[in-house]
């Protein structure tokens, strides 16, 4: 390559680190992302993302909330050491509010980040005004996975692979996102299949989901994560005190129904709204986006006031 042009790959990160910023806390270095202004909703990102995934909170942003969303340990420029366990991401982040001044936030975990906001949850009480879980892991999550299953998965040319065929070929791309990450029958799987690729909202979400970072960006947290997945006991759910709502699909082929129905009952006080149908990626699921505005009138009801 020619003196001083960067690959496309550099130039991505390159436009990722511009779209973030690095603070160095009394729990180490931690990366985010943060948009708008107070009142603040910091999310926690799901598994392998970074902060780059800060653009699934763009309706609450629209409904008048700031963002902000760490790189949890591992992932892009936040080194694994400021936090291995999910109590440790949860201080970490606590020192990055302390970082920026901010009192108070809700808390909004999504699949491999529900670990870490129900810990932030339970153990800064006085840091969080409410909770929302969106198809989030609440208990020990051991998916059954090859090496080489990960391997391939995982692999940049498998990412580049399954870009192009998005772009391509998207009928087949959506339809294997949709029966790998849902327990639908076939009939609803091509129903919802050609949903999506019929909506460029949709097929806009997806395509900002599949075209982030390259995997050895990510690997460290992936790793991380799934160690500490399958180590889960009990987390502290009985000790979360604040509002919480909690949201899952009824056919999420990923992280099951039932994660939230336990949750629902531990978290005293829930509130559990199912998505019927739903699966992993409820923003491509089935419904006019109730699950969005419940989310949206939660926050309208417990973090502005």
């Amino acid at each position: 390559m020619p003196f001083g042009l960067k690959t496309p790959g550099a130039r991505k990160m390159d436009a990722l680190n511009a779209a973030s910023q690095v603070a160095e806390t009394s729990h180490g270095t931690v990366e985010f992302a943060l948009r708008g202004d107070a009142p603040y909703v910091l999310i926690f990102h799901g598994t392998p993302q970074g902060h780059h995934a800060s653009f699934m909170g763009e309706p609450i942003e629209a409904a008048g909330f700031g963002t902000i969303t760490p790189s949890r340990p591992g992932y892009l420029r936040t080194p694994l050491k400021t936090g291995r366990t999910f109590a440790e991401q949860a201080d970490a982040a606590a020192a990055l509010l302390d970082e920026l001044g901010v009192d108070q936030v809700a808390a909004y975990g999504v699949s491999g980040g529900g670990p870490s906001s129900i810990q932030f949850a339970a153990r800064h009480p006085d840091r969080i005004k409410c909770l929302i879980l969106e198809v989030a892991i609440s208990q020990r999550y051991e998916p059954e996975l090859s090496a080489l299953t990960v391997a391939l998965a995982m692999n940049p040319l498998a990412f580049w692979i399954q870009g192009q065929l998005l772009r391509r070929a998207p009928r087949i791309a959506v339809g294997q996102m949709v029966k790998m990450e849902s327990t639908l029958d076939s009939a609803d799987r091509a129903r919802i299949t050609a949903d999506v690729i019929a909506s460029p909202e949709k097929l806009d979400v997806l395509r900002r989901l599949v075209d982030g970072p390259s995997f050895g960006s990510l690997r460290a947290g992936f790793d991380n994560d799934m160690e500490q997945f399958a180590t889960i006991d009990r987390l502290p759910l009985e000790e979360v005190r604040c509002p919480a709502l909690i949201v899952h699909g009824t056919d999420d082929g990923d992280v099951p129904y039932r994660h939230a129905e336990d949750a629902a009952q531990a978290i005293p006080g829930a509130e559990l709204f199912t998505v019927d149908k739903g699966w992993h990626l409820l923003r491509l699921s089935d419904g006019d986006d109730a699950y969005l505005q419940a989310e949206i009138e939660f926050l309208q009801e417990h973090l502005s006031r």
